[in-house]
Formats: C-alpha cells, structure tokens, sequence
C-alpha cells in the first residue's frame, strides 16, 4: 500500500474521535452485509444501459468565482454549451452578500458553481448551503447546485466535457451497480471478495445489476484497480482522510481504477476535499487545520478519471445518508440536484424543522461541543455534487417506499396517512441522526418522511399532530421529530418527519408493508 501522506497524518485519539461520527458504525455494518451477501448472493443482471438527460425546469445559473472566471474559461464554455439560456454571476468566496441578492432576484432552479480546489472548504460548503436556502423564508434549499474543480484548467473543462458527452448520447452508462463496502476488519487482511445483490440497497436491483466487494485491512492491490470495471454507479464506503479511504483505496489508485464512466458515491469521511480541512478533535482539545495537496487528493484524482458526477463529504460523514441518496433517485427519477437537495431537506426535519447552525472551523479554537446527532447533522449537511445538479441518470420506479394519501376534513384540517408499500428501500427507513427510541444503542431510530401539498387556500399551518402508528392490530410509539412547510413553484408543501422504535439494524415493526401512520394537520385559524 503506498505511503500515507503527510497531510492526513494524524493522531490516535483523533482518529477515534473522527469514528464517532459514524464511520465505526459504516463499517460493522459492512461486516453485517457481508456475511449475508455471500449467504444470499444473486448472480448479476444485466440490463439496457442507464439514458442520461438534463431536467430542463429553470432558469439555470453559471456561477463562478473570481479566480475561476479568469482560468477555466475552457469549462465555462462547456457549461454554455449544455445550457445556452443560463446567466452568468461571478462571486468572491469571501464575500457572498452579493451572490444572495442576485439569487434572489433571478430565481435559479439549478446552479452550476465553478471553484478552484483551494478555495473550497467545509466552512465554505456550509455558508453556501444556508444561502442557497435563504433565497426565500422557507428553511429548505432553493436553489439545486454542484461544482466543477479540478487539478487544472484543462482537467475541471475535461470533467464537466464528459457530461456533455453523456447527455449527446456519445457514452453511455452500464446500468450495473458496484457496492465496496470498505474494509472488513473481520476478515483476512488480505482477502478480496465480490458478490453479487446488495442487503442495503436492493431496490437498485429494479432497475441494474448489483456487485458488492469487501476486502481486508490491506486494502486494495494494484492488480484489483480493474474489479470496478463496468459499473455505471459506483459507491465508496469504509472511514476516510482526504488522501485516501483507510485501508481502501488512495489517491493514486483513483486517477488510474480501469472503471467505465459513471456516477459515483462516496460515504467515506473527508473523501470530497480538494485543499483545507479540519480536524475537530485533537489531543490539545482543539481544532487543527490541514492541507491535502492536489497530487495527493483523493476527490481530485477521482474527478481526473472517468467520472461523470461525484457526491461525497467535505467532513466527517457517515454511512446511511449516501445510500439514501441512491434510493431517493431511484425512487424519484430525480436529477443529481434534487437527490442532493432530498439530503439537505433531511437535515431539515431531523433538526426539528430548522436548517442547523453552523460555526465556522479555525485552527487554534476550541473542539466543537457536539452531540453525536450534532456530529452527524453536519456531516451530512457538508455533503456536496461534483457535477451537474440538472443530469438525470435514472428513470422513476413505480414501487414507492410509501402511499400517501390525503383527506381534507370540513374543519380545516388534512388527515395524512403514510403507509409502507415497499420495504425494500433500506435505508430511506433509517433516521441517520437519532437514536433515543432503539433498544440496540446507536443502531439509530425508524422514520418516516412524508411530503403533501397544502391545499391552496390555506394561510399557513397551525399545528401537525401525529394521530398513531400501526401494523395490523399491533399499535407501536412514534415521535414527531419535525416539520416545515416548503413554499416552490408556486405551491407549498408540508414535509414531516416521524419517529420510530427500532429492535436492530434495519428492524423495526415499521419496516413491513402495510404498516402505517396517521397524522393531522390544521390550517392556522
């Protein structure tokens, strides 16, 4: 395995601190799937290559940084060329009242936000998050955004030129899904093993064939860079540092996997950073800065290969979210955009219906105080698209994970019911950030998360009351965890989240289909 960098050098007692925002439990979840996958594996299926689009709602915006404007005039032209009808704003990273009141003028659907490798961090991440929510008064994201880096001028025009290509028709995606977990600790260090079928995600097999690989602690060979070779979507989980996926793969062995083009998704911490990030605990109780050179940069070498988009952490992250991410898309037929922003509406209801606070991260200050839910809240809400937010990859499946159904009562109020049709979407089930009501600590809650649109005439929401939750004739506890309404397109949408007791892993009475929840909601007097 090469040399570990000296960027992402550090110290034990970090290092455990990091795993407590959800990494450790990423991988003993992999150990889990592991042994069940190779139990139950499916030989793969092939299918007809996935049709890439770009959604055409708008309008659409070309923004870029001061620094970006002047050196990749090559890949902003390319980004005329997908979308000739977008305006054009140029923003200073340091600066970004003037980007907020152009937004709110023009309104985008979709951004796509042009940034030099060193300019971007998770402060920056997160101060772009809020403000492409406070477009409007609504705590949600208005404004469906990516990026495009790249080592150089050439390489960020290079990466945004194959979606180009894709949406012509010159390339295609397999439509073959390969799953590396990470590694097994409970395993030979050097044991390599690819199965087919997927326990955490099986609803992609819908629609593509499915691999899964997991190995040992020594990671990846140079001889194994070919065994992703074929797959349109990729996923990358296991703990990360910028350089690398610990015991996985490195840097160097991004720029040069022998892999198809395609999407890829990465759960692993950190594994989005191109320069600066920060580590939050350290053995002096404080927050330390660090560098990732671009040589060394694992999101970077990435983007120099075959990749179409790339979504992945600028910060501690963990497990679940991503594949919520591909089963948001599979279900919706979504653009990247909008399964980034079903990410960050997330955060919103897990927050109790706010967007979270975020400090900004210096070296020298004092480790954040955080709850591991305040750990994991963040991490996901550093989540970010490489890529265009407009690309499709996927079309909607017709099997949801709930009927909804709605009844406006004469008094001014909705009875909502959520009613599980499919359990075979996974993760969508899992609450990422609580745990309270699991009898297996840190084996997180159940949820449900339900959307309605309000009926016209009403002024606003008063109150949302959850009425039960049931299978059959077994009644079992919920808890309201959040609510907002959404105003978009000229309508207005209620989100809700509820809660539910969980007996392990992805268990839970809630997990059977027919099992339901009622809620009732009344209009403001």
């Amino acid at each position: 395995m090469p040399k570990v960098s000296h960027e992402a050098a550090v110290t034990g007692r970090s290092r455990k601190r990091a795993l407590i925002a959800g990494v450790a439990i990423a991988i003993a979840i992999a150990v889990i799937v592991l042994g069940l996958l190779m139990r139950r594996s499916m030989g793969p299926q092939r299918q007809s290559p996935l049709r890439l689009s770009l959604d055409e709602k708008g309008p659409y915006a070309l923004i870029a940084t001061e620094s970006a404007t002047r050196s990749y005039k090559a890949a902003l032209d390319v980004g005329g060329d997908l979308h000739p009808h977008a305006k054009r704003f140029t923003f200073d990273p340091a600066n970004l009242d003037p980007l907020l009141l152009w937004l709110r003028e023009f309104k985008p659907y979709y951004a796509l936000i042009y940034i030099q490798p060193d300019e971007l961090d998770v402060n920056l991440g997160w101060k772009l998050l809020n403000l492409m929510a406070r477009v409007d008064s609504d705590p949600f994201v208005d404004v469906r955004y990516g990026f495009v880096t790249g080592r150089s001028p050439a390489s960020a025009a290079d990466f945004i030129a194959r979606t180009r290509s894709a949406v012509r028709g010159e390339v295609s995606l397999q439509a073959m899904y390969i799953d590396d977990l990470g590694p097994n600790q409970m395993t030979d260090p050097g044991e390599f093993k690819v199965a087919g079928g997927s326990f955490i995600v099986p609803i992609l097999g819908r629609r593509m064939g499915i691999k899964t690989i997991s190995h040992g602690t020594r990671g990846f060979g140079d001889g194994q860079v070919s065994s992703m070779k074929g797959a349109g979507i990729l996923h990358f989980g296991g703990h990360g540092y910028p350089d690398r996926i610990v015991d996985g793969l490195t840097a160097s062995q991004a720029e040069v996997l022998d892999i198809d083009p395609c999407v890829v998704f990465s759960g692993a911490c950190y594994t989005g950073v191109t320069g600066r990030w920060f580590e939050m605990f350290t053995q002096e109780g404080t927050v330390a800065e660090h560098t990732v050179s671009a040589e060394h940069c694992f999101a970077l070498s990435l983007l120099s290969n075959r990749v179409i988009a790339y979504l992945a952490a600028l910060h501690p992250d963990h497990g679940i979210p991503v594949y919520q991410e591909m089963e948001y898309m599979m279900e919706s037929g979504a653009s990247l955009g909008e399964v980034m922003k079903h990410t960050y509406d997330g955060v919103v209801l897990a927050n109790g219906g706010r967007l979270p606070l975020f400090d900004s991260l210096a070296a020298g200050r004092r480790s954040p105080q955080w709850l591991p839910a305040d750990i994991m809240l963040r991490g996901t809400s550093s989540r970010i698209l490489y890529g265009d937010p407009a690309l499709r990859i996927v079309d909607a499946l017709a099997e949801k994970p709930l009927e909804i159904t709605v009844e406006e009562k004469a008094e001014g109020a909705l009875v909502i019911g959520g009613i599980v049709e499919s359990a075979e979407y996974k993760a969508t089930f899992t609450d990422t950030y609580h745990s309270d009501m699991s009898e297996v600590p840190n084996q997180f809650n159940d949820r449900a998360l339900i959307t309605v649109d309000l009926p016209p005439a009403w002024r606003d929401v008063g109150s949302v009351e959850v009425l039960g939750s049931a299978y059959g004739s077994k009644s079992f506890k919920h808890r309201l965890v959040g609510w907002a309404v959404e105003e978009i397109e000229g309508k207005r949408l209620l989100h809700v989240q509820v809660d539910f007791p969980t007996e392990g892993y992805m268990k839970s009475t809630w997990r059977n289909k027919g099992a339901a929840v009622g809620i009732r909601v009344r209009a403001t007097p």
